[in-house]
């Protein structure tokens, strides 16, 4: 985190406007991950911040402003004229591009942010169709993600924010699918994304617990979104619902999962007698563990867990 903090106040030193650039940059984060967690990526160099959906860098914050790609075609039709105080244009031509025409240029925003709904209008338009181009996020950039950038981005806005996920759809939801058949296309595919970890269910329990609900480790690339209630074992509204949610380290999730573990209603850890002190010791579990914080939503799926999962 020291060292995210410290590249981000060189690239913008000025704190004020270091709140403008990452409000900016949360609305397009969140309109990104709206259509699907595993297309979008951010990283920083030691002069910039990028934002990439697909294969393109779609915004990028450096000490020149904000440089964003807006619709070229959308911009034509409206012949709309952004010779604005606040905008100039990037006169460098970039082929790459050429899959989804842009104009590109450099914002410098001002403190009421006037000049951004109208660019917003034609970023976001950018954005849509690089999302409906675009299955994935290119491999090497999914490797160059930085969940300490987001980390700092959650501590410094004091908000919520989407995590991507790159994980490959899974086999298992056809079995279910007769369950959620009367489900509008939207809801299904809120249910379907719950499973597979790419939709609003992990981001939630991201928001939820900020880290391990457990550890507190703030490894948030590491952590899975584990139900309480096993998904097989649920309703659809129980599928999607945070507090039947726990975001855990790998080896708490697989013990979890397994019924190895579980916690009683006040969030105090139970260890199955089939785990030795050996096997405890190589997997880093002790008796002091506790859930951080618990709601009383939490314990109708704490007590399925301990009477249907949990092996004693």
């Amino acid at each position: 985190m020291r060292e995210v903090e410290s590249t981000i106040n060189s690239i913008i030193p000025d704190k004020s406007k270091r709140k403008i650039y990452f409000t900016i940059l949360l609305e397009v984060i969140n309109l990104t991950d709206s259509y699907w967690s595993n297309k979008w990526g951010i990283y920083y160099l030691k002069d910039r911040i990028r934002f990439l959906i697909g294969n393109l860098i779609v915004f990028t914050i450096s000490n020149r402003g904000i440089w964003i790609a807006l619709d070229k075609e959308r911009l034509k039709k409206d012949q709309v004229n952004l010779n604005l105080e606040q905008w100039r244009w990037d006169i460098d031509d970039y082929p790459e591009y050429a899959v989804i025409p842009s104009k590109n240029g450099f914002y410098n925003p001002s403190k009421d942010l006037s000049v951004w709904p109208l660019l917003k209008k034609y970023h976001f338009d950018y954005i849509k169709k690089a999302a409906q181009k675009y299955e994935w996020l290119n491999i090497r950039s999914q490797k160059n993600h930085s969940s300490e950038l987001l980390n700092y981005l959650r501590e410094f806005l004091k908000c919520g924010i989407p995590e991507p996920n790159y994980n490959n759809p899974i086999d298992d939801l056809e079995e279910y699918k007769v369950s959620y058949i009367s489900l509008s296309k939207t809801e299904q595919e809120t249910v379907v994304q719950s499973r597979v970890g790419q939709g609003r269910f992990r981001n939630n329990l991201i928001n939820y617990w900020k880290g391990c609900a457990v550890t507190g480790c703030k490894m948030i690339s590491l952590l899975r979104a584990s139900h309480i209630k096993p998904w097989r074992d649920c309703n659809n509204e129980e599928r999607l619902d945070t507090y039947n949610g726990l975001l855990l380290i790998p080896n708490l999730d697989s013990a979890f999962d397994n019924g190895l573990i579980s916690f009683n209603n006040e969030g105090f850890i139970l260890i199955s007698n089939k785990l030795d002190k050996k096997a405890l010791k190589k997997l880093g579990i002790n008796e002091e563990m506790k859930i951080k914080k618990i709601d009383k939503r939490h314990k109708q799926y704490l007590e399925y867990h301990r009477k249907k999962v949990f092996l004693k």
